[in-house]
């Protein structure tokens, strides 16, 4: 009896150190997908392998944590007062993002510099989703979505918060605002960009704070996924 106990120990150990290897290597993973989306490389390489190989390795993270994202999703079902947190970051982004950020920072900056720039990541997604709406439009609004959140509050937010909490929350808003920008404001030489910066850190701001919140990727994807659909349907209403 007490040698099958420790069989069983052991095998609960071995168990569990396989899965906090997993964990590492999944995290590894990431952090190097991280660097690389964050460079803006696979964008302005203008490799069409290079790009290809990208797009495969952004669908390998988002399978490597699609268990992770199924359970916490089972979790969240289970207790679906979780779910509120969902239209607490809806008022949120309501308020910092829109309101205060699109609607009265932004214009003020905007009239003290005389510099009126426009969205320039809007502007080069627009065309490519009008050219091929079948494969855009659920890349934009859904598998975009999932894959920063893997990226960002996972991965990003995640290490960081390991060594300081309040720094995680403000580098992961930086290193998410100068992607967004990065093609246009960095790469493409237009600074001007750099005005739009404001309104992507608010809204990583309110992302991490849900995903540190529930401690959950679930709602903050759900979240980006509303937050893409309502905005591209908007920005298409509007060019049409």
């Amino acid at each position: 009896m007490k040698k099958a106990l420790k069989i069983e120990e052991k095998m609960k150990e071995k168990t569990h150190e396989i899965l906090n290897t997993s964990g590492k290597k999944r995290r590894l993973f990431c952090t190097v997908m991280l660097l690389l989306y964050f460079s803006g490389l696979p964008v302005v390489s203008g490799s069409r392998i290079f790009g290809t190989l990208f797009n495969v390795m952004e669908f390998v993270t988002v399978a490597l944590m699609f268990p992770q994202i199924k359970e916490e999703a089972a979790k969240v079902i289970k207790k679906p007062k979780t779910l509120l947190y969902i239209f607490l970051g809806i008022v949120m982004l309501a308020v910092f993002d829109v309101i205060l950020w699109d609607n009265i920072l932004l214009p003020t900056i905007k009239n003290m510099t005389g510099i009126y720039p426009e969205n320039g990541n809007n502007n080069r997604l627009l065309p490519m989703i009008r050219q091929n709406p079948v494969v855009m439009l659920p890349m934009v609004c859904v598998f975009g979505p999932l894959l920063e959140e893997i990226l960002y509050r996972y991965t990003a937010f995640g290490i960081i918060q390991e060594k300081n909490r309040p720094a995680a929350h403000i580098v992961t808003a930086l290193l998410f605002g100068i992607q967004h920008i990065a093609v246009a404001g960095i790469w493409g030489g237009d600074t001007a960009q750099l005005m739009n910066i404001g309104g992507y850190m608010v809204f990583s701001l309110v992302m991490t704070f849900l995903f540190s919140k529930t401690k959950t990727l679930c709602i903050p994807v759900l979240l980006h996924i509303m937050f893409n659909s309502f905005g591209l349907a908007f920005m298409l209403g509007s060019n049409a």
